[in-house]
């Protein structure tokens, strides 16, 4: 089972005045949209009442940088009739580098690799969208 953590708040602000290159290159990838509790300081997914460690309702919005590992995915061929017209995509499980644990999908072309590096794209939805890290061929290339 993965274990939650709790992040310090300084932990997810990039040093002042540091650019990609110090920063491992975290900045190319789009940052994930999270709460912070107020109170403790746990970082969580946004759409909560109250804080999963202290149940404090003193959540405010934060970010974590979007980079990260593949953990699982799974591919939906018949999905609910709200995303017919998207299928066949990949839902992705991806540990953070900021240490926790997130679901969005792959985006479209990216062949998944367990383990693999991961980092987030920019996009509209209202879920993460996350490619690999490296450059990969795509589905369609054989």
């Amino acid at each position: 089972m993965h274990e939650r953590h709790t992040i310090a708040s300084e932990a997810l602000a990039p040093p002042r005045g540091a650019g990609p290159k110090a920063l491992g290159g975290v900045m190319s990838a789009r940052p994930i949209a999270m709460v912070r509790c107020a109170d403790c300081g746990r970082i969580d997914s946004p759409g909560r009442a109250v804080c999963a460690g202290c149940l404090s309702t003193r959540l405010e919005p934060a970010s974590v940088p979007g980079t990260g590992r593949l953990s699982t995915w799974t591919t939906i061929r018949r999905a609910p009739t709200r995303f017919r017209d998207e299928a066949p995509y990949d839902i992705a499980v991806v540990d953070l580098d900021a240490g926790l644990r997130v679901t969005g999908r792959l985006a479209r072309g990216t062949v998944p690799v367990a383990g693999a590096a991961v980092r987030a794209v920019p996009g509209d939805a209202p879920y993460p969208t996350f490619e690999m890290a490296a450059p990969s061929a795509g589905r369609d290339s054989a």
